[in-house]
């Protein structure tokens, strides 16, 4: 590399026009300004460049300047370095990741990751470059400009007078010593080749396949998320689902968008992994599963929900709400990837070990580094603080220009000028003034083009007019006649420009390249990028949002596309999430199909995670994501199915479900891929091996069983939901009537009726079948909806009580739901009715003839059951109200075969089966000193009689039945056993095929079998026991012979006694 011998560069008069920052040198004095010479185009001289857009520039209220800039402390030595504390770690190391260890300007010894200065040349390697082939000249070719535009920022150390002297020379007229960069308007020059194609896709890696290779399979997956983080993505999921079915699509977007960031809230609060700069999840110390699983989630869902600004938090955040209408007030999605990048990959302690160089930040060998670094992080004010405290007296580049330990004389005055105006440039920024990074927008459009103009201006105050400037190979065309013509080549070596460069060699490079980056120079953001990410990331954030290839300047396309742009409306405007995940894809195909050659590292995770992510493949990165936290990816692939951004792989397929498919003749096992169901089944069966989880503050409580049947609940394919929720529940332990109730409403809630109803039942059988718990399983039978069932329990009870000819249970035996129902109907009925009134109905149909034969028997033993207490009834109005109910139901009982005909559709509260016990509770009320029944009484017990007399022949003989076991069962020395009620075949039967064992637990073979404990029936006490007025053996006709003599005498008293007609 050239050297220059002395602080000053060398002059000869005339040899290129004088720089506008420097007086003249010349004999005569400053050359006639340039206004002087007549304009070789006929509308006359163009405007000057401050006065190029006119009022067009934004106005974003500048405030004053955040550092209190001024010209006469950029000299000096920078802030201590107290004031500036950072937490670097000092050293700079090798990134490894992605890419070879030198090329495109980079050296192996860099940790950084962005290229470091240019190293020291030698004099042999500087005679050895070619002028034409020289790395140095193709940087150059891109960024020069020619700048037309006068003074916009003079230092103000410089005398007013020489400034004014300093006028401008005129330009050299030969057309051949101007390249096409310096005759194109800098408002109209582009940012450098375009590397990035539209719509362009990376087809180097099979994402898909190495997602898959990656994630274990379903069945290898465990669950290690802490309860506190299970429970809150659950409560989250249940409002998401809620919302899903029952709003609004306007709301229900707002809701998607509210989840998602609710749900990287808690996670990263749960992660909290250090933010550094790594990409690598197999590295010594790398964070947990949970926290690879945030890092890859937040930039998914930022990029597709982007965070609502402060103050629009009650709008949409979905990707279909981000309307040309609603675009300003979210998150602009450059912001987004600037955030994620400065979050897990941030440059702060490389950073700031430059701000701890105390004499000037230039002299840390890494400055430029960190300037761009910094710049493309977004991270302007660090950039500013930087360039504010270079000093470039102590400058460590100034080795690589003069051969001298900083620069000095002009050239230290030429550096400050150049920094000073790019400190100004980048205050200028929107993101600097308003916090406007909406990069594709107007404000930053405007903002591009007075950084055309500032490189443009660096140019002129480096090099001038100086014919070298523009000396580079390139082809002339007449792009509006379709000519080209090969013109002379202009070549001049490297080391001859540092020459004549004003403005020191590496400050003119490092600062044009700072330019470039702003301008979103895709082959810049190449250059600085350490790995595929940064590289795929930077080309997506400063992309200023047109679609369109480049095309040549100065060609007439050209032209055409400067007027129609602004009167198209861009696919960014409209849609910005859509475009930038395409720009986002094609970036990534860019970066990787480049000559910087990066890879992925694909037997990581993480990195072919975030390479899913940046390709739009949703699929694959829920593939990943699985194999870090289940949780984490059920609940992604929720969000992203109610927002309508996930479509598996499957194509057409993906619209049909298993029973579509069966239809088509197609089998599950064409199918490929994973989709929410696949995810939410996995989730669920984990969630079943928890046995409680329980939240950080202990104030919510959830088995993992009903987590998982609430998973199981959101699942698309409700038939196969069905069948994964009843393997559950018939694997549950029904222990307790508080676990069954949560278990019938959960299936309630979740609109599983069926699996409520089972459950029900199934722990009805359960009560049935081991306990005595007669209420209970009235109830839950009850809910369950089993008529038939509630039916075969009330008839047991029924013919217990008659049997034994007493209340069953006794009220010492009653459990408290059977209480409740007897004592206190009303309320209980009511109770049930507000969970299921169809339960309520069945229960209240079957429930009132077994509570009126109870009735009976509660009036029959008022008096001797209450020993101490006072009888709520007198003894003869106690009989009547007795009297009373019995008739009832004998009346009951008999309506099914009135006039002997028997019809089984009538409905009675119960069967014609106990008629002949019940005419013989009935004796005791006749032939009495004082009458008890009334003449409507004795009519109906006349025509039940009656109409037994005249029934079936099977209907007697099961009443007879009955009866001997009635009967029998008075008889402390029992020969008869009551097996025959049970086993007696007849569609009028009592019990029919039910066994009475089965509720006692006791053998029918025993006499005791309708007694608990087998105890007997003559240890009961009761008011009166008609049996005693029978002996063994005695069939049914003696009964109703009795009955019927004690009828006719009631009858006859009641006319006696005036009574002619039934009250």
């Amino acid at each position: 590399m050239f050297r220059v011998p002395s602080s000053t560069p060398p002059s000869t008069p005339d040899s290129r026009r004088p720089s506008r920052f420097a007086p003249s040198t010349t004999p005569a004095g400053p050359p006639p300004d340039h206004s002087v010479i007549p304009s070789s185009t006929p509308a006359g001289p163009p405007p000057a460049a401050n006065s190029l857009f006119g009022n067009s520039r934004p106005n974003f209220q500048q405030p004053p300047s955040r550092f209190n800039f001024q010209t006469s402390t950029y000299g000096s030595s920078p802030p201590k370095s107290g004031l500036f504390v950072g937490t670097g770690l000092g050293s700079i190391r090798a990134s490894t990741s992605g890419r070879p260890g030198s090329r495109r300007g980079r050296t192996s010894s860099s940790g950084f990751r962005v290229p470091s200065s240019p190293p020291r040349a030698t004099q042999e390697e500087d005679d050895d470059e070619d002028a034409e082939g020289s790395e140095e000249d193709d940087e150059d070719e891109g960024m020069e400009e020619d700048g037309e535009g006068d003074d916009e920022e003079i230092d103000e150390e410089s005398n007013e007078e020489e400034i004014v002297a300093a006028q401008r020379a005129p330009r050299v007229q030969n057309r051949l010593s101007q390249s096409v960069v310096s005759r194109t308007s800098a408002t109209d020059s582009v940012s450098g080749p375009t590397v990035v194609r539209v719509g362009a896709k990376q087809s180097q890696y099979d994402l898909m396949s190495l997602a898959k290779g990656l994630s274990p399979s379903f069945d290898h997956a465990n669950l290690h998320e802490p309860d506190e983080v299970i429970l809150g993505t659950e409560q989250l999921m249940e409002r998401l689902s809620d919302s899903y079915n029952n709003d609004a699509p306007d709301k229900r977007a707002s809701v998607v968008g509210d989840i998602a960031h609710e749900l990287l809230a808690l996670w990263q609060a749960s992660s909290r992994e250090p933010a550094r700069g790594g990409l690598s999840s197999s590295r010594p110390g790398a964070a947990t599963a949970l926290s690879n699983a945030t890092r890859l989630t937040s930039l998914l869902l930022n990029i597709h929900h982007p965070n609502p600004k402060a103050s629009a938090k009650a709008l949409a955040a979905s990707t279909l709400a981000l309307t040309r209408r609603g675009i300003d007030t979210f998150t602009p999605i450059p912001k987004v990837l600037l955030d994620w990048l400065n979050t897990y990959r941030n440059l702060d302690s490389e950073i700031d070990v430059v701000l701890k160089e105390t004499a000037g930040y230039s002299r840390h060998r890494f400055f430029w580094d960190t300037v761009r670094a910094s710049a493309s992080r977004g991270q302007f004010l660090k950039t500013m603080e930087l360039l504010k405290g270079s000093n470039f007296e102590v400058a460590e580049t100034a080795y690589d220009d003069t051969g001298s330990s900083g620069y000095t004389g002009a050239q230290l005055d030429y550096a400050r000028r150049a920094a000073l105006h790019a400190f100004n440039i980048l205050d200028e920024c929107p993101a600097v003034r308003s916090d406007d990074w909406d990069v594709k927008g107007h404000d930053w459009s405007i903002f591009r083009r007075r950084v055309r103009e500032a490189l443009s201006e660096l140019e002129d105050l480096a090099e001038g007019d100086s014919k070298n400037r523009h000396s580079v190979s390139q082809p002339l065309q007449a792009s509006h006649f379709g000519i080209s013509q090969s013109q002379a080549m202009f070549q001049l070596s490297t080391r001859s420009r540092k020459a004549e460069c004003k403005v020191p060699w590496s400050v003119y490079q490092n600062l044009s390249r700072l330019y470039q980056l702003l301008l979103g120079n895709e082959e810049e953001i190449l250059a600085i990028s350490a790995d595929w990410v940064d590289a795929t990331l930077g080309l997506t954030i400063w992309w200023d949002g047109d679609e369109e290839e480049g095309v040549p300047q100065g060609s007439l396309a050209a032209s055409r596309r400067s007027i129609a742009r602004s009167q198209r409306i861009r696919t960014v405007d409209v849609i910005p999430v859509k475009a930038y995940t395409q720009r986002l894809a094609a970036a990534f195909a860019a970066a990787l199909g480049g000559e910087d050659e990066f890879t992925i590292n694909t037997t990581d995770r993480v990195e072919v995670g975030l390479a899913c992510i940046i390709d739009d493949n949703v699929e694959g990165a829920l593939q990943i994501l699985r194999g870090s936290s289940l949780v984490v990816a059920a609940a992604v692939a929720e969000v992203a199915t109610a927002a309508g951004w996930f479509t598996r792989a499957d194509g057409i397929l993906n619209q049909f479900d298993r029973s579509d498919l069966m239809v088509l003749s197609f089998t599950e096992q064409q199918r490929s891929g994973v989709s929410q169901d696949d995810l939410l089944s996995a989730y669920s069966k984990l969630l079943t091996t928890r046995h409680r989880l329980t939240s950080q503050d202990g104030t919510t409580t959830r088995e993992g069983w009903e987590l998982a049947i609430k998973v199981l609940g959101r699942m698309e394919e409700t038939d196969l939901a069905n069948e994964r929720i009843e393997g559950i529940l018939n694997q549950l332990d029904l222990q307790s009537g508080d676990r069954v109730d949560k278990i019938i409403q959960l299936c309630h809630n979740l609109g599983l009726s069926k699996q409520a109803l089972g459950i029900a039942l199934k722990y009805a059988d359960h009560l049935r079948a081991n306990t005595q718990n007669y209420g209970d399983t009235l109830l839950y039978y009850a809910r369950a909806h089993a008529g038939t069932k509630i039916q075969e329990v009330l008839r047991v009870l029924v013919a217990h009580c008659l049997v034994k000819s007493l209340a069953y249970p006794p009220p010492a035996e009653l459990d408290d739901s059977l209480n409740s129902l007897i004592t206190s109907p009303k309320q209980t009925l009511t109770k049930l009715s507000s969970l299921d009134s169809e339960a309520a109905q069945l229960l209240s149909n079957g429930l009132s003839g077994y509570a009126t034969i109870r009735k009976f028997y509660d009036l029959r033993d008022e008096e001797v059951l209450l020993k101490t207490e006072k009888p709520a009834h007198r003894p003869m109005a106690r009989k009547r109200a007795a009297a009373n109910a019995l008739t009832v139901i004998i009346s009951s009982a008999a309506s099914s075969i009135q006039g002997g005909l028997y019809d089984p559709e009538v409905e009675t509260v119960v069967q014609v089966d106990v008629l002949l016990p019940l005419l013989g509770e009935a004796l005791v009320f006749v032939n009495q000193p004082k009458r008890t029944l009334t003449l409507r009484h004795l009519y109906s017990l006349l025509a039940a009689i009656e109409d037994l007399s005249t029934a079936p022949s099977m209907i007697q003989a099961q009443c007879e039945e009955v009866l001997n076991a009635t009967l029998g069962s008075s008889d402390s020395s029992l020969g008869k056993s009551t097996s025959n009620i049970t086993t007696t075949s007849s569609q009028y039967s009592l019990i029919g095929s039910m066994d009475l064992s089965s509720i006692q637990g006791l053998s029918t073979e025993s006499s005791a079998v309708l007694v608990k404990g087998g105890s007997t029936l003559d240890d009961a006490k009761r008011g009166w026991d008609w049996r005693k007025g029978f002996p063994r053996g005695a069939k049914g006709d003696d009964v109703i012979r009795v009955l019927r003599l004690g009828i006719a005498r009631e009858i006859g008293r009641a006319f006696a006694e005036g009574e002619v007609t039934p009250a």
